[in-house]
């Protein structure tokens, strides 16, 4: 049976946040970045990929009488972000909820103060395209948030399978290729005025080799689930073994997020 796009971005947006549970900073990415954002009470906002919800649990209380359009590919995710959402959305002026592939943004009517694409970008079709299409939606005073990974994200992973094959294409690479950490600035600087990046401190001790397992085969998906399933077995051996000394593997992410100003 052919998996649907909508439930392949489910199941990956949920098995990120099972790993994600092994963290031992104070506070979750979306506490930590909700936290550095200026206050923009008031605003009217696109979120594109919005994912379960768990941004605006941390940011309604700050954010308040906003009005707000969560977009995502999946229905099941909005479903999940509505019903998590549903206890806090008096605090916004407003709360719709609308499928979306923000590869066609270009269909998207505005204007809005503040569009959020979290942990995305590096999907875009065309990224140029899509970021121009944000500056059109959005008004002369507006900016986007968006978050990314850097090209070593999880690097003690990617060391660990590269054990076993040299070459292996990690996707945090790919991914931080498209639009990361390391070239995201640039990029947005071709149609942002003020660019500010800021980034993540965290770890994970994960004392289990399933979540990691999930994780690969979920999350990373094509040519690299493939071998990780052909190969199911001895990978999940050597992640156990890489917890005995400790009692767990320490993976390190490289996240963060950038604020784009229109004018600066």
């Amino acid at each position: 049976m052919i998996q649907s796009l909508e439930q392949s971005v489910y199941e990956e947006n949920e098995t990120r946040i099972r790993l994600y549970d092994f963290s031992t900073g104070k506070q979750t990415f979306f506490q930590w970045q909700a936290g550095m954002l200026p206050s923009l009470a008031g605003k009217r906002v696109l979120e594109l990929g919005c994912g379960s919800g768990g941004f605006w649990q941390s940011l309604l209380p700050r954010w308040s009488n906003c009005a707000l359009t969560l977009t995502d590919i999946s229905q099941d995710i909005l479903s999940s972000a509505q019903q998590k959402l549903e206890p806090l959305s008096n605090l916004a002026a407003s709360l719709e909820f609308a499928t979306l592939d923000f590869n066609e943004l270009a269909k998207v009517a505005g204007p809005f103060d503040v569009v959020i694409a979290n942990h995305n970008l590096f999907y875009a079709q065309e990224i140029d395209g899509l970021l121009a299409s944000v500056t059109r939606l959005l008004t002369s005073d507006g900016l986007l948030i968006c978050s990314t990974v850097g090209q070593d994200h999880l690097h003690e992973l990617a060391t660990l399978l590269r054990l076993k094959q040299q070459d292996l294409t990690w996707g945090a690479e790919t991914w931080a290729n498209c639009f990361g950490l390391e070239n995201g600035g640039g990029i947005l600087q071709r149609h942002f005025q003020q660019v500010d990046q800021f980034e993540y401190d965290n770890s994970l001790h994960v004392n289990s080799a399933e979540p990691v397992m999930d994780y690969l085969l979920k999350t990373m998906k094509s040519s690299l689930a493939e071998w990780v399933t052909e190969h199911y077995d001895e990978i999940h051996a050597a992640i156990s073994d890489a917890m005995v000394v400790r009692g767990y593997l320490r993976l390190t992410p490289h996240s963060g997020f950038f604020i784009a100003r229109k004018n600066g």
